[in-house]
């Protein structure tokens, strides 16, 4: 409109200029065709020519206009599909965030081939398909996704990961994000995912090859890390278990400040007392525990050790009396030894001190069996044998 209005005040100053240079002398203009001619003055000639111009431009620009008018029509339409299809998603991922997930799906459905964007069309759907249980539906718009946009193979994956981690489809996910890591090695959400995975699905090994990566580029919090890793490397202990050797080599694969863990050590060294194993390395890493902190878990699994020289062992633990010498775990570690270095009196004092102390089951049966086998006192081991499963009892209710 400016430009319009700017237009005419040029076109009516040229006017009155011209007026101004013909208004003594206006000038002659014949114009002679075979036998017609037009004589006029010479400024009405130049101010017909301008308006015949003047009307020329703005019919071709007319014309142009209605050849053009079909298209305008047709762009004109789209834009208000684009538009449409913007508000759609905009309402989709509120209904989303606010956990209207079937409204949501219907919103970002809806009118997505008139998005400028359809994959996130897609990949929201699928997330309100998934919370519906709609997992048939969530797989389409995944392959729908992928098709509107071939090159985001990367956000449809991590995507599809996500989603099957939370139904539990664990097993496909591994699949997925397998996949995704042999393409994109250092994408750091990825490895997190696959991390999780392994963790879900046991498969240590793995899992423990992935965890140093996992640490070096802190995906995960600290808390979240050390259950992670615990569980890891617990679970290659226990795969080889059946063989010292193995366990031995497993457990020196362990980094050192797990080695120092006190939850790990328990698991570790209580393999050996199960397994009646003896091992240099993992009494001296309980040892070197009980010395920096007590704990009752450690000190019960040392009373079951079987260290090469039981007497050597007794005199070790016996050291710890004047700090602990009411706890009813470390008496029962001191019967148990007692017990291996064949001194049964000195064996029953430490049981009936941990009874004294506090009374465990597994203290009464200790006692119970020494007094049955060993010293030969069947009617007061049945005393202890039924204090103990009454103790049992009471701790399962």
């Amino acid at each position: 409109m400016v430009k319009l209005i700017i237009r005419l005040l040029l076109l009516i100053i040229l006017v009155l200029v011209a007026v101004l240079l013909v208004r003594d002398d206006p000038g002659q203009l014949l114009l002679r065709y075979r036998d017609y001619s037009v004589e006029t003055s010479l400024a009405f000639a130049v101010l017909i020519l301008v308006v015949a111009v003047i009307a020329l431009h703005y019919s071709i620009k007319f014309l142009r206009g209605l050849w053009h008018l079909p298209g305008a029509i047709k762009n004109q339409s789209q834009s208000r599909r684009y538009s449409k299809a913007r508000r759609q998603l905009t309402e989709g991922l509120i209904d989303l965030a606010e956990g209207r997930f079937e409204q949501a799906e219907n919103h970002l459905v809806r009118l997505v081939e008139f998005s400028e964007s359809p994959l996130v069309h897609y990949l929201a759907a699928a997330r309100a398909a998934q919370l519906q249980g709609k997992h048939d539906a969530r797989d389409n718009y995944l392959k729908a996704a992928h098709e509107a946009n071939p090159g985001a193979g990367l956000a449809i994956g991590v995507t599809q990961a996500e989603l099957q981690l939370a139904h539990l489809q664990t097993e496909q996910a591994l699949a997925t994000l397998t996949h995704l890591h042999s393409e994109s090695p250092k994408h750091d959400y990825v490895t997190m995912l696959l991390a999780r995975a392994y963790h879900e699905l046991h498969d240590w090994r793995a899992l423990i090859e992935l965890l140093p990566d996992v640490r070096r580029k802190k995906l995960l919090t600290p808390s979240r890390l050390r259950a992670m890793e615990l569980d890891g490397y617990r679970g290659v202990l226990e795969l080889a278990a059946n063989n010292q050797q193995d366990s031995e080599v497993a457990w020196g694969k362990i980094p050192r400040d797990l080695q120092t863990d006190v939850e790990m050590l328990r698991y570790y060294v209580g393999r050996f007392a199960d397994k009646g194993w003896y091992g240099s390395v993992a009494e001296q890493a309980l040892l070197k525990s009980l010395d920096q902190q007590w704990d009752d878990g450690l000190i019960e699994v040392y009373g079951r050790f079987p260290a090469r020289d039981a007497a050597a062992q007794l005199m070790r633990a016996e050291k710890w009396l004047d700090d602990y010498g009411h706890n009813e775990q470390l008496l029962l570690a001191l019967g148990r030894i007692s017990m291996r270095a064949r001194l049964w009196g000195k064996a029953q004092g430490y049981f009936e001190a941990s009874i004294g102390a506090r009374a465990t089951p597994a203290a009464c049966l200790e006692l119970a069996e020494l007094l049955e086998r060993q010293l030969q006192q069947p009617e007061k081991a049945v005393k202890y044998y039924r204090q103990g499963l009454k103790l049992s009892l009471e701790t399962r209710t």
